[in-house]
């Protein structure tokens, strides 16, 4: 199709444990310093890091693997890197923005997470020029290839929160005696903004009487996102505190270690019912060893869904239709800029030609325009 100076990098749920790629996800802290890095080496790049993939997209000569595995990866024992290339690697960002390679296909959450790393790498200097085009044609695309595979109505991992939630009310009396449930949200990322854009969305019929608490590690976000939403905040030191009392514990962190050991459950006060803990989290912020007679603690897979086989079949088969027409429209369009660069090197030429040989007429520079553009037809 097309070879272009464009490559990435990184690790992904497709190759590897979801585990071991959640352990590598990057924080925000973490991210800003290496696109300082990044921006320090002059390179154009976007970095994206979600809890199923961390990767670097990078374009030009400049040989940027090596880098990333010693200062993103670290320790690469028991951990597969991949890589692709020029066409390919369009092909990759595209697949990636419309959640065709997510764990769950066509999950709607990461064309935002995409949109987001580039917008990050922009404000960091890292992402101009060719790089900030291509990035803003795969958004573009992401969202006809959505269209195409039928993803307007897919619920999002908040709509899958709210759905237990519902299911769990049905069961058990979550509320307290004021008659209020308490639910409280661990984190200020992107599954927590979905969480809680969920919750806000929620039918009062199905999910009456909520209320909600946000805490995160940095007390600022908290407050950020709380506002954002019109909920109440919880200080990150008082945490413990408030995850014993709530009846609803959504856990949308980023944690390396687990949020909650075993030896929490001796704490967790008796109650009429029993409290609901959805983990988000990959890795898991609840361990797995973790048990209590008073929490039922339902894991991301348990939430996730799973679509019928023929529609995910039909679904993918439209999609990939979507995803070629996509390809071939940023391959003509990549074509137009470069032919017409050359056309501008090539009337140039036929200009300073035309004058070494004493004809500056403009029959005479048309006659070398058309001779080296035919040659050059001719090469193509």
């Amino acid at each position: 199709m097309f070879l272009l100076p464009f490559h990435v990098i990184g690790v992904s749920h497709a190759a590897n444990s979801a585990e071991r790629v959640g352990r590598l996800r990057l924080s925000v802290e973490r991210t800003d310093e290496l696109l300082a890095a990044l921006r320090a080496r002059e390179s154009s790049a976007v970095l994206l890091s979600t809890c199923h993939r961390t990767e670097l997209y990078w374009w030009g000569e400049e040989e940027l693997g090596e880098w990333f595995v010693t200062e993103v990866i670290g320790d690469t024992s028991n951990v597969r890197i991949d890589r692709v290339d020029a066409d390919l690697a369009v092909r990759h960002l595209f697949s990636v923005a419309s959640g065709m390679q997510s764990v769950r296909y066509g999950e709607p959450e990461i064309l935002g997470q995409v949109r987001r790393s580039w917008i990050a790498s922009r404000e960091a200097g890292t992402a101009c020029g060719p790089i900030d085009a291509l990035f803003r044609q795969s958004i573009d695309a992401a969202r006809h290839i959505r269209a195409a595979m039928g993803s307007e109505g897919d619920p999002t991992l908040g709509d899958r929160v709210v759905e237990r939630m519902a299911a769990h009310r049905r069961q058990y009396d979550t509320g307290s005696t004021e008659g209020a449930c308490r639910v409280l949200v661990i984190g200020s990322g992107d599954a927590a903004r979905s969480t809680l854009e969920a919750l806000r969305a929620a039918d009062d019929a199905l999910l009456p009487s909520l209320d909600i608490s946000v805490t995160s590690r940095t007390d600022e976000r908290a407050a950020t996102i709380a506002e954002r939403f019109g909920v109440a905040t919880k200080p990150w030191e008082h945490r413990a505190g408030a995850v014993q009392q709530a009846d609803v514990v959504i856990f949308a962190a980023h944690v390396t270690s687990p949020l909650i050991a075993p030896d929490f459950a001796p704490f967790m006060p008796e109650r009429a019912g029993r409290a609901l803990w959805i983990d988000l989290g990959v890795p898991g912020a609840v361990s797995t060893e973790f048990e209590a007679a008073q929490v039922d603690v339902v894991p991301l897979k348990a939430i996730a869904g799973v679509e019928a086989p023929l529609l995910q079949v039909e679904r993918t088969r439209r999609a990939s239709s979507a995803l070629q027409h996509e390809l071939d429209r940023y391959a003509r369009a990549t074509h137009r800029l470069q032919l017409g660069a050359r056309l501008g090197a090539l009337e140039e030429r036929a200009v300073a030609a035309a004058i070494a040989h004493g004809d500056a007429s403009a029959e005479g520079v048309a006659r070398r325009v058309t001779r080296l553009v035919l040659r050059e037809l001719t090469r193509a």
